[in-house]
């Protein structure tokens, strides 16, 4: 019996970072099971289909009029609202959605049995690295749709932990489902990653790499911090290379690291995943000072590109790098820059951690995120899956809101 999901697939119409990320890896994993059947919400248009990142074509033809003319239409905002919800409404009913799936916190409306993703709490632990808008919106909405929904899906045990502590759930409805290596990313040699890193000036194994997206949180000025406590002949051998998309509060970093100019600290701003791909198998390590993370995608990216990493031992990450990596005080630029020296001057020791993170990587996959994800849903609607069981099979049963 296949079951009709809906999916908010809104967030991949921008930049896609981390829950964009989620939702396209978890949509193409999900599109391997046979009896699940998707619909996706692009903002104000749906498609039989699991949610895919747009081409840039798609992504204009999907502006509503509103959009498209929104010099002209005073309260704009408050009609793209009200356009998304109701076009999301409707799209439920008119497709017979057994079950929606929210991927990023709080449901469009509950008009059919609901399923979330929380993924972190960093609004609650870390309020100022968020936009006041995103955490009075949290706080308006996230309490009722933990209530309301049929079941809430976490990454990590660590979230699991939050969400159970903070808000008194029942452990019944609350499932954690590791995130999975994103495709693409896996060990390359200098011959293929001599294209991408030739344009940018840079050689295989010879810088250390960070990526995150520009906010406090992410807490990139301790990396900085830290490299600069390196003696000068490293530094020259080994440039800092920073990636990622401008977030909140990022102007003061981002001037920063421009600042310093390209001779041992590179800052590339946002580049595309097949860019991003080589520049983590070209890396001589990989640093991720993150203060807070519900799951932490980069390190495992770094892992299975076959390359040393070092993290914060805060929060998710331990969970997910174990002991296939080191781990940083995120507030000791001292402990952290010995680190990277011990480690930038021992090959022996990089290729070990390297080997370590390969293996562990490789137990991260989206295809069994995919299937907790599936018995998950399967969970929320065990009472109707149950009553279609016991009436059997009729023609009569099999309208266009029911399972099929």
């Amino acid at each position: 019996m296949s079951i009709r999901v809906a999916f908010n697939a809104t967030p991949l119409l921008s930049t896609v970072t981390g829950i964009g990320n989620y939702i396209a890896e978890l949509g193409a994993a999900l599109a391997e099971l046979s009896d699940v059947d998707p619909y996706a919400f692009y903002r104000h248009r749906w498609r039989h289909e699991h949610p895919t990142v747009p081409t840039a074509s798609a992504s204009r033809l999907g502006k509503s009029i509103i959009e498209r003319h929104k010099p002209l239409i005073p309260f704009r905002g408050t009609l793209r609202n009200a356009s998304k919800y109701l076009g999301f409404r409707e799209g439920l009913r008119r497709f017979g959605i057994d079950l929606y799936h929210e991927q990023n916190y709080i449901p469009l409306c509950y008009d059919v049995p609901v399923v979330i993703t929380v993924h972190d709490l960093s609004w609650i632990r870390y309020p100022e690295s968020q936009p006041i808008d995103r955490i009075r919106w949290l706080e308006r909405g996230l309490r009722n749709a933990l209530d309301r929904a049929r079941a809430i899906l976490v990454d990590s045990d660590f979230v699991r932990r939050e969400v159970l502590t903070t808000f008194g759930l029942d452990t019944e409805r609350v499932h954690m489902a590791h995130l999975g290596v994103p495709r693409g990313f896996h060990p390359r040699d200098a011959i293929e990653t001599a294209p991408t890193l030739g344009r940018l000036g840079l050689v295989h194994g010879g810088y250390v790499l960070s990526v995150a997206t520009i906010e406090p949180r992410k807490n990139l000025s301790h990396i900085v911090d830290s490299y600069a406590q390196l003696p000068s002949a490293l530094r020259e051998r080994f440039p800092l290379v920073i990636a990622g998309a401008r977030g909140w509060h990022s102007s003061a970093m981002v001037t920063r690291l421009r600042s310093l100019g390209e001779q041992q600290v590179r800052f590339l701003g946002h580049v595309e995943r097949p860019v991003l791909t080589h520049l983590y198998a070209g890396a001589a390590l990989f640093a991720f000072p993150s203060l807070y993370e519900g799951f932490g995608l980069p390190p495992l990216e770094g892992m299975a590109s076959g390359v040393p990493v070092i993290v914060s031992d805060r929060a998710s990450l331990p969970e997910i790098v174990g002991d296939a990596g080191q781990m940083m005080d995120p507030f000791d630029t001292a402990d952290t820059a010995a680190r990277l020296r011990a480690l930038l001057e021992n090959p022996a020791e990089r290729n070990a951690m390297a080997a370590r993170g390969l293996k562990r990587a490789a137990s991260f996959t989206w295809a069994k995120c995919a299937a907790v994800t599936h018995e998950v849903y399967r969970f929320a609607l065990r009472d109707e899956l149950a009553g279609l069981a016991a009436s059997g099979p009729s023609p009569e049963s099999h309208g266009p809101s029911k399972i099929s």
